[in-house]
């Protein structure tokens, strides 16, 4: 039993990020399951200029040493489900926080491009080889063995889809990552 009033808490905040963790994973599998019984999409009038302005200021809020622009001129009405074009933002972000140094750039982008609605997150940060790349979009996949669960790019992808769009990635040893969301238009 530990009696160290400071070890006692070490050890709650290490239970806590625990449940935290698992919390997380629990929900991206049960995305995932929703996203495989290709659930119909709560779909409405959604201004993705917006949402991406929001990604990035909380970006700039957990790393305020990072650089980051936006190219989100105006609104951008998409008819899509916010709760979907929200987890492919928030997913896009997270892995740049999760796997690029703090002071690395990113920018997000989103713009009409050839009759479709293109949103693009791009950092200058180590990048990937072409063999993880390759794999990225696969569950569980995680490049380098590194952090997160592996689902993020699945779930990217899944929501892509759901909305008849489609997620690349552009990436080389030391030249950055850029994922691309093509969406139609509605």
């Amino acid at each position: 039993m530990l009696t160290d009033p400071a070890e006692r808490r070490r050890a709650w905040d290490r239970m806590n990020g625990e449940v935290d963790r698992m919390g997380h994973l629990v929900d991206e599998l049960l995305t995932l399951a929703r996203l495989d019984q290709h659930p119909e999409l709560r779909l409405r009038n959604v201004d993705l200029a917006c949402l991406v302005r929001d990604a990035a200021a909380d970006l700039r809020a957990q790393q305020p040493e990072r650089p980051v622009t936006v190219a989100a001129e105006g609104a951008l009405l998409v008819h899509a489900d916010e709760s979907g074009l929200r987890q492919i933002l928030g997913n896009l972000v997270s892995n740049v926080r999760t796997h690029t140094p703090a002071d690395v750039p990113v920018r997000l982008c989103v713009a009409r491009e050839d009759g479709t609605v293109r949103l693009s997150v791009a950092d200058e940060g180590p990048g990937l080889p072409e063999e993880d790349a390759a794999r990225i979009f696969d569950r569980f996949f995680r490049a380098g063995g590194g952090a997160g669960s592996g689902l993020g790019m699945a779930i990217v992808q899944g929501v892509a889809e759901a909305h008849g769009g489609e997620v690349t990635v552009t990436t080389s040893p030391g030249d950055g990552l850029e994922a691309t969301v093509t969406l139609p238009p509605r």
